[in-house]
């Protein structure tokens, strides 16, 4: 093995480096693990969002599901990758690597990256909602600020119109 090979974490068979809107990424030809270096996933995305998915579906595993044994090694710097959820939140497993920042995204999860991306867009509420939103919260707050108004005169009249008793 020279010291350019990368391997998959996964599998440990030589990754075959593909290129795709001009970024190179690497690609295991068992497992279809897509190996992305540092801003390459970003990059990618930032170019044509839909090519995401559409890697998911080019490169297809030749076993069903293998997970590997043990840690995943970085395929450039051989050292442990820490597992993550992609967004924090999702059930999205991504394994990366402190030392170069790359990042390992197992087959069809970009797919799933790029169906909850979709999702969150989809939940986004229009600008024209959010300041219809805002306006009926400013004329709530403003009609809430002129009855208090409204209930302190009238106590003031009230304690003013009474009469005073002598003690």
């Amino acid at each position: 093995m020279d010291s350019q090979e990368r391997l998959c974490p996964v599998c440990q068979v030589p990754l075959v480096p593909q290129t795709h809107l001009g970024i190179t990424i690497d690609v295991c030809p068992t497992c279809a693990g897509i190996w992305f270096d540092a801003d390459e996933l970003p990059r990618l995305r930032e170019i044509d969002p839909s090519v995401l998915p559409r890697l998911d579906q080019l490169y297809q595993p030749v076993v069903e599901r293998y997970e590997g044994m043990g840690e995943r090694l970085c395929p450039v710097c051989r050292v442990p990758m820490y597992r993550y959820n992609y967004l924090y939140t999702s059930n999205i497993a991504l394994d990366s690597c402190d030392e170069c920042g790359g990042v390992w995204v197992d087959h069809g999860e970009l797919i799933k990256m790029d169906q909850l991306a979709r999702d969150a867009r989809a939940m986004e509420i229009p600008p024209e909602t959010k300041a219809q939103v805002a306006i009926a919260q400013m004329e709530a707050e403003a009609k809430e600020a002129q009855a208090r108004a409204q209930f302190w005169e009238g106590l003031f009249s009230f304690l003013r119109a009474r009469p005073r008793f002598p003690f």
